[in-house]
């Protein structure tokens, strides 16, 4: 039976939304809009690691050819650590799951993730300031409110538009997110402005760690399409005190970033060298790190219709610190999941389906949630000089593996083997 004729409708254009779209689209769901802020797809920020849990998916959606064309080729490791005050070299884990992990560009994954959807299914512009709760009497069991004045209807609502959703707030909930006691600096160097020596480390995926903070290094791009570059990924820990933003994505003088790692390794000074290279106003990406506490219940009802609801998905159900790369992962297999369960649900029981994809996630998710708080902790010690028994590269490889070597396709026709009717199924 299934939803697959509810309209549906995406808040959210970031790599959450468009990972459902495309999932939806994949799952066969037929009548699917999307509704984003900005006036055009951009996305801010660095380098995206994606892992092989989630490229087992986008695979799955034929997007394999166009982002191994847009990132990075054949890395020697998954991760190199190095010393930050000396540059020494300290260990690494290898490459350890199929398919490899593909960085590259946020920009540049968003670009796949929009090829094979149709420009019809677009809405930008679109500022979401409320969700209508109508009766069973009127045309839609929804309307979504925009800033422009616009409106739109829907049976079923998937918020993915964030950890500041609101969406979430629309559905009551306000907790505060929590300072995780970092911010983060991004920026980007061109090997061209780096010495040959550090240019050739940089084009590994390295982690400088230093006291209580850490500098990640992701190659991004390929030298066939002159997209490489090094994405520098900071981690910094500094009071919420000293952010003098509105927002929590800003942007900083490099010599904030300098200030941090002055007495660090030649590496790591070639590397500030790089971004003010790079930096025609001497300024690059600076994000205070929030996260939330686990969501008990991503879902809300409608009080009249059994089949029309409003559910969450990525940061805005289960937000995570990046240090380990699971943010862009986590919402690309809630997407897969969320848009199966409602093709190939077997009754019109839209609350036992929101349930039954809660149940499959959220274990899953919350444990991501905890580890990357642990990861963080770790990678940026108090005592970095050296690999210890909770940090080497055997420990890591297996705080790692259960993330990656995970199949979220294979956990759905498992898991849902009784509740959902996979006749015309792609799975």
């Amino acid at each position: 039976m299934g939803f697959e004729d509810k309209r549906i409708a995406i808040v959210g254009g970031g790599l959450g939304g468009m990972s459902f779209l495309n999932a939806a689209l994949y799952a066969g769901l037929k009548n699917v809009q999307l509704y984003e802020q900005a006036p055009q797809f951009a996305e801010v920020g660095a380098g995206v690691n994606i892992t092989s849990n989630a490229n087992r998916v986008l695979d799955a959606f034929g997007l394999k050819e166009s982002m191994t064309r847009r990132s990075s080729h054949k890395l020697p490791c998954y991760m190199e650590y190095h010393n930050y005050k000396t540059g020494d070299y300290l260990g690494h884990v290898d490459e350890f799951s199929n398919p490899p992990a593909r960085l590259l560009h946020r920009a540049h994954l968003l670009e796949s993730l929009k090829e094979r959807v149709p420009e019809s299914s677009f809405n930008l512009g679109k500022r979401l300031t409320s969700i209508g709760r109508n009766s069973s009497e009127s045309s839609a069991p929804y309307t979504l409110h925009f800033e422009d004045g616009s409106s739109a209807e829907a049976d079923i609502v998937i918020g993915c538009d964030g950890i500041k959703s609101n969406v979430r707030l629309d559905m009551g909930l306000g907790d505060s997110p929590n300072y995780s006691g970092q911010v983060v600096y991004r920026g980007f160097v061109d090997y061209k402005d780096l010495p040959d020596e550090t240019a050739q480390l940089l084009r590994k995926t390295v982690n400088f760690r230093g006291p209580k903070r850490h500098v990640l290094i992701l190659p991004i791009g390929n030298r066939e399409t002159q997209t490489d570059r090094a994405a520098i990924i900071a981690f910094m820990s500094e009071p919420i005190e000293s952010w003098d933003s509105e927002s929590w994505m800003s942007r900083s003088d490099i010599e904030s970033l300098h200030e941090h790692v002055r007495d660090w390794c030649p590496q790591v000074q070639d590397i500030i060298a790089g971004l003010r290279a790079a930096s025609p106003d001497g300024r690059m990406l600076k994000q205070a790190l929030y996260v939330r506490d686990p969501l008990e219940k991503w879902y809300e009802m409608n009080s009249e219709q059994t089949d029309a609801g409003i559910v969450l998905l990525g940061d805005s159900a289960h937000s995570t610190l990046p240090h380990q790369g699971q943010g862009t992962c986590m919402a690309i297999e809630s997407g897969i999941a969320l848009a199966t369960i409602l093709r190939h649900w077997k009754t019109n029981d839209l609350e036992a389906a929101f349930k039954f994809y809660q149940d499959l996630r959220k274990p899953r998710t919350d444990r991501v949630t905890r580890t990357s708080e642990e990861a963080g902790k770790l990678a940026s010690s108090e005592s970095p000089d050296q690999m210890t028994g909770n940090f080497n590269p055997e420990t890591l490889m297996g705080r790692m593996k259960w993330i990656m070597e995970y199949n979220v396709l294979e956990d759905l026709r498992t898991k849902g083997a009784q509740s959902l009717d996979f006749q015309g199924s792609r799975l």
